[in-house]
């Protein structure tokens, strides 16, 4: 043995030597790393560095801007795993094989924490959060490290051999260097066939390329510049060509649909560090990187590291919300709108614009009248109809609301209180004691507004609403999102109205019989 031993100790410093001038990306991974548990012919994994995410710049700015979104991510993040963001160290998910249409519910996430965690936490709040619809193995591996299992077998939480390959072998391998803030990989044979085959769109046909290719990956770095590199690999080199163009044509079209952003959607205040975004962006697209290096190809695009990414993101989010208000918005004017054509069906005329009694005196509203056409028959049974909105009686059925009135609006409405309201008297679409038929709209249905956002708002039972003087300007009464008001015309058409339409377009528009002539701002 003991001449043995020189004869072994050469061979096994040579080895240790080339183990350690290999590129990090062909090193073995790991033996604790959390990608051991990723097969290396999956069709995705991410693996995030939950530390950088979420104490480094961009997530201390993206907090700072939004404190209100921070902390219910942490409260969100808590009852989830029973940890708080801050005991995070890594996250990684991988999806071993995906179906057409996709499930996302099965999967394998790996958790690793910076001190040991509460096993019985982490087991309560997965299975509350996401144990509803598909069981949820969790298996503690050790004190700092968990794997989840959604709808996959235990032979998952086990560790993937360290001599199994595939296809992601060197994006794993690169992933566990733990140079990058997020590292995420795609084994296209396991994506679903329909992507990968001819018969796909033909605005889609020339990316093809990249559907057929082996593996991609996509590593992101934050620090003084935010860097993107995405690698595809390619069976040959001529298909690695060809994945260049089709990777080069993505960036170009991603640049253009920059460029295509209208000069008034940039002049907007409101989204002022999203435009100091998105042009760094676009001169990002435009300067990207491309080369092939045999069967590889990468693309590199980077930007500066100190843009207002958190404030930007406030800003989206705002408009995302409002875009979703806009949407809600035009589909409560439909219902109106259907509402009042399905009582004029019923009844043979629109609901008047108030319940009367016997001397004239307005009781309650026409949003009382419709309640049958709103899926509210119940609610209109429980009204006094003889009584005034704000009776003893009928005062009770104030609250709640139907939601089909709720302006999805930032607004000091009270709960109670509407914005959608009617043009009523002096030949508006509404009269007070006798609602109108279809025919009577001489000017034509689709010209005459029944219903809109009234800048003011009532309680939805008081017959109040937006009385019609031909000589004010009714552009004062309505009330707007940012730029528009909405709509519903006598034809059940929903439309948005802009802040700047002429007074005498809008006094046309309103009349359902004058004759007017509809100016071109509409």
């Amino acid at each position: 043995m003991t001449r043995l031993a020189p004869r072994l100790v050469a061979p096994a410093v040579a080895l240790a030597a080339g183990l350690l001038l290999l590129p990090a990306a062909a090193q073995p991974l790991p033996a604790n790393s959390p990608l051991r548990y990723v097969p290396a012919d999956a069709a995705i994994f991410v693996h995030a560095d939950a530390v950088a995410l979420w104490s480094g710049p961009v997530g201390q700015s993206v907090r700072a801007a939004d404190p209100k979104m921070a902390g219910e991510l942490a409260t969100q993040t808590k009852a989830m795993f029973g940890v708080a963001p801050d005991d995070l160290k890594t996250v990684t998910a991988f999806w071993p094989k995906v179906s057409a249409p996709p499930d996302t519910t099965t999967a394998g996430v790996v958790l690793t924490f910076k001190a040991p965690y509460d096993v019985a936490a982490l087991k309560d709040g997965v299975e509350k959060t996401l144990g509803k619809e598909r069981p949820v193995q969790v298996v503690a591996k050790d004190a700092t490290t968990a794997v989840l299992l959604m709808g996959l077998p235990a032979r998952y939480a086990t560790p993937r051999p360290a001599t199994e390959t595939g296809p992601l072998t060197p994006y794993l391998r690169e992933a566990a260097t733990g140079t990058h803030v997020v590292a995420a990989g795609l084994t296209l044979a396991n994506l679903p066939d329909e992507i990968r085959g001819d018969n796909i769109p033909p605005d889609v046909q020339p990316f093809q390329p990249l559907f057929r290719a082996d593996a991609a990956a996509a590593f992101l770095d934050i620090g003084k510049e935010i860097a993107l590199d995405v690698r595809v690999k390619s069976a040959t080199a001529v298909k690695a060509g060809e994945a260049e163009k089709a990777l080069g044509l993505l960036v170009k079209l991603g640049r253009e649909a920059f460029e295509g952003i209208s000069p008034k959607e940039l002049a907007d205040p409101a989204l002022k560090n999203t435009v100091v975004v998105m042009t760094a962006l676009k001169g990002g697209l435009k300067n990207a990187k491309f080369s092939t290096t045999d069967t590889e190809t990468r693309a590199r695009v980077v930007v500066p590291g100190d843009l207002p990414l958190a404030a930007a993101a406030g800003e989206a989010v705002v408009k995302v919300k409002e875009a979703a208000a806009r949407a809600r918005s035009f589909n409560n004017l439909k219902q109106l709108g259907l509402a009042m054509h399905n009582y004029h069906d019923v009844t043979g005329s629109l609901p008047p614009a108030a319940v009367v009694d016997k001397t004239g005196k307005a009781l309650l509203s026409w949003r009382v009248l419709i309640l049958p056409y709103v899926e509210q028959q119940a609610l209109y049974q429980r009204f006094k109809l003889d009584e005034p909105w704000d009776s003893a009686h009928n005062k009770k059925l104030l609250d709640p609301m139907p939601a089909v009135f709720a302006l999805p609006h930032p607004s000091k409405a009270k709960a109670t209180e509407t914005h959608y309201q009617a043009f009523v008297g002096k030949g508006a679409a509404f009269d007070l004691l006798k609602g109108p038929t279809l025919p009577q709209f001489a000017d034509g249905t689709s010209n005459t507004i029944m219903l809109a956002t009234a800048a003011t708002p009532v309680p939805w039972t008081k017959p109040d609403d937006m009385a019609f003087d031909p000589a004010a300007d009714m552009t004062k009464v309505l009330g707007f999102f940012p730029d528009v008001a909405h709509a519903a015309f006598a034809d059940g058409s929903v439309r948005a109205l802009q802040r700047t339409i002429n007074p005498k377009t809008l006094s046309a528009l309103i009349t359902r019989s004058g004759g007017e002539v509809i100016g071109d701002d509409f």
